[in-house]
């Protein structure tokens, strides 16, 4: 199995001494049970911040300027990042934080072989039950999110999208349904219901040519869309029953 991991340390000494442990890491693993560890460091958030999507586990301390590693968290959460946050605490009692956000793990530095070799197993776990995430590129920002957050996308413009998350969120989106729909045909429980895309695992109930949504919403369907309604409905149905 292949792990993407991120080292994010404001600190230069740590930063290298953490590569050296990792890439260890990397060698044993890769010899022993073939497994592959791509490890990418970084000496800011903004660096970070550009692609986070793609890793599996952040190890992370930020200790100058005005965010800490804390706040790198929480902003990774809030782009809808759910992989294994490492916060190493060295000068900032990361654990002593409030509401922090969830899947978080606290070590104190320095780290060693040992908790490094456990770590990687809980990347490699992770890695090996994620859900896929959705990319939604908004004007000012990319936001990536589960497809089982999505309830329901309906055009706003010829190129965007308004999304409606279970949350009660909306996100703006700079593409079109179509391409939305293109995206998410992969998951197998999207269907048309006249321009709008809906998750069928957000419906409550029909209402007359039409469905009740999780969040309130209305949609109706053409007769034309009907049978393929009907397909995926009854695609999922069995994959239910099989599983």
């Amino acid at each position: 199995m292949t792990v993407y991991i991120a080292i994010c340390d404001t600190n230069i000494a740590d930063r290298k001494q953490l590569e050296r442990l990792l890439e260890r890491e990397k060698d044993k693993r890769l010899h022993e049970k073939n497994d592959v560890l791509y490890i990418d460091s970084f000496g800011s958030e903004e660096a970070l911040l550009t692609t986070p999507v793609k890793y599996d586990m952040f190890f992370i301390d930020i200790t100058e300027g005005a965010d800490n590693g804390m706040e790198t968290a929480k902003k990774l959460r809030s782009r809808g990042i759910t992989a294994p946050i490492i916060l190493c605490e060295s000068t900032i009692n990361y654990s002593s934080y409030v509401n922090a956000p969830e899947e978080l793990i606290f070590i104190e530095k320095p780290i060693n072989p040992g908790q490094v070799s456990h770590l990687a197993d809980v990347a490699l776990d992770w890695a090996g039950r994620k859900t896929p995430l959705v990319e939604i590129r908004c004007r000012k920002e990319t936001r990536f999110i589960r497809y089982d957050e999505l309830v329901r996308a309906f055009p706003t413009d010829r190129f965007a999208a308004r999304i409606c998350l279970s949350n009660g969120d909306f996100l703006d989106m700079a593409d079109s349904v179509d391409n939305l729909e293109r995206q998410c045909r992969t998951y197998g429980c999207f269907i048309r219901c006249k321009k709008d895309l809906v998750n069928i695992y957000h419906i409550m109930h029909t209402e007359g040519n039409g469905f009740r949504l999780t969040n309130g919403d209305i949609v109706s369907y053409t007769l034309r869309q009907r049978h393929t309604i009907l397909r995926v409905m009854a695609d999922n149905l069995r994959y239910l029953q099989v599983h």
